[in-house]
Formats: structure tokens, sequence, C-alpha cells
């Protein structure tokens, strides 16, 4: 997962020089430590629901001046256009009511800035998936390449199909402002880069 958070935090770093980013799900804060890593300038936040998981990030941020809540997507107390990028890793298949997670983002959201979600995609090639399994494992320890397949199947199986992820986002403020796009990270054809936009001119809640 190193790997995987490395390039997407590469390629948010080539989107956005300066202003305030905001990692939903941040989890332990790795790629929070990532982006920091590559660009010191930018403003980080970061929100998470698990309590636990925010006592990680903050000591492995120590030292990083970052602001991390607790909290859903769904409702947050973030003033309205506060953030110039939003991110989600991974962990949209899993918002209960993803309709207003994203309703919710477009709210926070600068006008003319975007969002973007890095997430697994049902479907997938699965030869070119084994393939890049085998490459992965190679450099792992014996528990890591057991535990490794078993979870990327398990998140495979619950992971959104492209046109489900294009209908809720279709619900939304961000309908006809979106593009989803097949992604490889960490050697895995497994993924989709979708970014939301929020238009100059669009003022619908």
């Amino acid at each position: 997962m190193q790997l995987y958070y490395k390039e997407v935090a590469q390629d948010l770093a080539s989107r956005i020089s300066l202003g305030k980013l905001l990692d939903v799900g941040t989890g332990p804060g790795r790629l929070l430590l990532m982006i920091h890593a590559l660009n010191p300038n930018l403003e980080l936040f970061g929100l998470d629901i698990s309590a636990s998981m925010l006592q990680q990030a903050q000591k492995n941020l120590r030292g990083i001046a970052v602001d991390l809540r607790q909290g859903n997507i769904g409702h947050t107390d973030y003033s309205s256009e506060y953030f110039d990028l939003v991110v989600c890793t991974g962990s949209f298949y899993l918002w209960s009511q993803p309709d207003d997670g994203l309703q919710e983002i477009h709210r926070i959201l600068k006008r003319g800035a975007s969002a973007y979600l890095y997430e697994c995609r049902r479907e997938y090639d699965r030869q070119a998936l084994r393939l890049g399994l085998q490459e992965n494992l190679r450099h792992l320890n014996i528990i890591s390449r057991i535990i490794e397949p078993l979870a990327i199947k398990q998140t495979l199986r619950a992971a959104y199909w492209r046109d489900e992820i294009a209908s809720i986002i279709g619900r939304t403020s961000f309908a006809g402002s979106f593009a989803i796009q097949d992604m490889t990270l960490s050697g895995l054809p497994i993924w989709v880069r979708v970014e939301l936009r929020k238009d100059r001119l669009d003022c619908k809640e």
C-alpha cells in the first residue's frame, strides 16, 4: 500500500501547488504524510470516522501542521467553499450514504476546484491482476503474501461497478461535471480516478 499512496500523492501534487487539501477517510494519515513530503506548502486536513485511526494519524504526522477531525463526510462543520482540493482513497464504497457524502464535498469545495476519488472497480482484467499481484508479492514476506491477495479480492467484491459510480454522482450537484478514468496503481489495474469538478458558476447545493 505504500506504493499506492506514493503514486496517489504524486498524482495529486501535480494538480495543486497551494491551498487547503482535505483527505476524507484519512485513516492513519499515510497519504497526508506523503503529500506533505512532496509539497510542504499545502494546508492539510484529515477527516475520519474512527477515533483510533486519528490517534495513529496524529503519531504518524507528528511535527506536521495538520487539522485532524473525527466525523462523517455526510455532514461536516467545515465552511462552505473552503477547500481547494478534496481527496478520498479506497473508502467511497464504505460510505453509508454516498449521495450525501458527495453533496457535502460539493458544498465545502471552492468553485472551480475539484475532488478526486481513487477507488477499486468491479471491472478488471483478471489475468493482468494476477500478473500484477505476482510482481508485488515477490517483495513481501510470507504473511503479507497470504493476506494481501485476500484483502484485495474482498475489496473488489464490495467495490462499485463504473456505472454504479456514475449513477451515484448523477444524483448530486456534480452531475454533468465529472470524469471516471481507469488507472493502474501499485502495479494493479483495478483502480479508477474519479474527478468531480465544481463549476465556477454552479450555485446548486
